[in-house]
């Protein structure tokens, strides 16, 4: 299965396991809540959908790579204590708590939650030494005498045999203790999460014309040739940095993260071929209605749907801004709601929201649109104050609508009702944040441009927004 498919039954596990009856009771027992154990190719996302599970299920979450572990630092250091059997006095070995166990504890007095998970990572390439403690994790949730607090799932990961030479095969009495799920690299399911996870639009432009090199492994005289979705999205974060501070984008630079050669040298010429548009890219005429269309005669494909991905990314970020605004006001109004009945609302919601726009968990567009909401909380009158921020953020949605019926309308002129303009609108409608300003704001001026999305896998997409805004 996909790495989506994968989340989808590792959340789905997770909640049966945390099921409980009337009692308070999980109504699967300890010993029948089987980790899970999900094996793949390195680099296709298996650590990032624990996390991810975890912020969904709004529980607690820890993550260990195995590997980095001695035997005593996963079990305990022993230690001599004095215990008295059948009237005399006997010095035994016991052991301090497992790093790891303690952590989980730890975690639970950090992050306030009961229930978490705990995922060890590399699991199935732990040393000799480590082996028989692994057994005992999966078959009791146990590190040595130390066992794994109630309500805490635990959760694995591993490479397959061909992508690391430090794997030691599990055994089937070890496979017969977990759930295990095997996860393919496939780029249906990374361009979905692509494009609502701010991948650059050249790396996302790129693989849809060549999802062969998604994930690619080669092995060769001078060793291995490979590029991971991983290294796509690192190289994402790399481009936007080197494009901000004007660094240019090599193809030498690219191989540090693509380290196949063929795929690294295609990438550089569509990166090329992508950076025609800079003026139309970087600049806002095309949103504005400041230019009607570009003249491509004579163009091919390549050149043309470097332009479409272009028009998409401009529109899913005008829809990310104005989607954020509306998330931030419905927020607003729920605790100003609570506020009228208990004051104490605003002041902890403040605190609360600080702390959340001083970390790393929220991107920029959601931050500004957060921000503002402290003003609002602080004011002598904040339903007045409210009142006027909700005024502009809708005001700002609808100028966002108007703002994507221009990319539309460039992009039908310069493109036509062609292949490369339905890659436009099904981009748009498989990105949440469009989603959420059509469904807010509405979509009326905008849907025509939709009418030639049909009888393919973009017009199902179609159909999907459409039941959103019936709903």
């Amino acid at each position: 299965m996909n790495i989506l498919e994968a989340k989808n039954e590792i959340k789905s596990a997770i909640r049966i396991y945390l099921e409980k009856d009337e009692n308070g009771d999980y109504l699967i027992p300890d010993e029948r809540q089987r980790p899970v154990f999900l094996i793949g190719a390195p680099g296709i996302g298996k650590t990032a959908i624990m996390s991810s599970i975890a912020s969904e299920l709004d529980i607690g979450y820890i993550g260990y790579t195995i590997t980095h572990h001695t035997r005593q630092s996963a079990i305990g250091l022993p230690f001599i204590s004095q215990k008295e059997f059948g009237g005399q006095t006997y010095s035994v070995t016991e052991y301090t708590m497992s790093e790891i166990v303690a952590s989980v504890y730890e975690a639970i007095e950090k992050q306030g939650k009961k229930e978490g998970i705990l995922f060890i990572d590399e699991i199935n390439c732990v040393s000799e030494t480590l082996a028989p403690a692994m057994l005992e994790l999966l078959q009791r949730k146990k590190f040595g005498p130390h066992k794994i607090p109630n309500g805490w799932i635990l959760t694995a990961a591993g490479n397959p045999e061909e992508y690391n030479k430090s794997v030691n095969e599990l055994d089937m009495v070890t496979l017969d203790r977990v759930k295990k799920i095997v996860v393919e690299p496939d780029y249906d399911a990374f361009k979905t999460y692509a494009y609502n996870s701010g991948i650059h639009d050249s790396v996302i432009s790129f693989l849809s014309l060549n999802n062969q090199y998604l994930f690619k492994a080669e092995r060769s005289a001078n060793g291995f040739y490979f590029v991971t979705p991983r290294g796509w999205e690192d190289l994402s974060i790399a481009i936007r940095e080197y494009e901000r501070l004007k660094i240019e984008v090599t193809e030498q630079f690219v191989s540090q993260y693509v380290q196949h050669p063929q795929a690294a040298a295609e990438f550089i010429r569509f990166y090329k071929i992508y950076n025609r548009f800079e003026e139309l890219k970087s600049g806002e005429k095309i949103e504005n209605g400041e230019v009607e269309k570009t003249d491509l005669s004579g163009d091919n494909f390549e050149v043309r749907y470097a332009l479409a991905e272009i028009l998409r990314a401009k529109a899913v970020k005008i829809a990310e801004k104005a989607s954020q605004k509306l998330e931030a006001i419905e927020y607003m109004e729920d605790v100003i709601s609570k506020a009228k009945k208990d004051g104490q609302v605003l002041l902890e919601e403040t605190g609360t929201l600080i702390k959340e726009l001083n970390s790393s968990k929220w991107n920029r567009y959601k931050k500004s649109a957060y921000k503002p909401i402290i003003d609002v909380f602080e004011s002598q009158n904040y339903s007045v104050a409210g009142e006027k921020y909700k005024q502009e953020c809708n005001v700002y949605a609808s100028k966002a609508i108007t703002k994507i019926a221009n990319i539309l309308s460039f992009g039908e002129k310069s493109l036509g009702q062609s292949q490369e303009f339905i890659a436009i609108t099904s981009g748009m409608i498989a990105n949440e944040n469009f989603i959420s300003l059509i469904t807010n704001v509405g979509w009326e001026s905008i849907y025509h441009y939709f009418e030639g999305v049909d009888g393919s896998k973009a017009g199902a997409l179609k159909d999907k927004a459409r039941r959103l805004l019936k709903g």
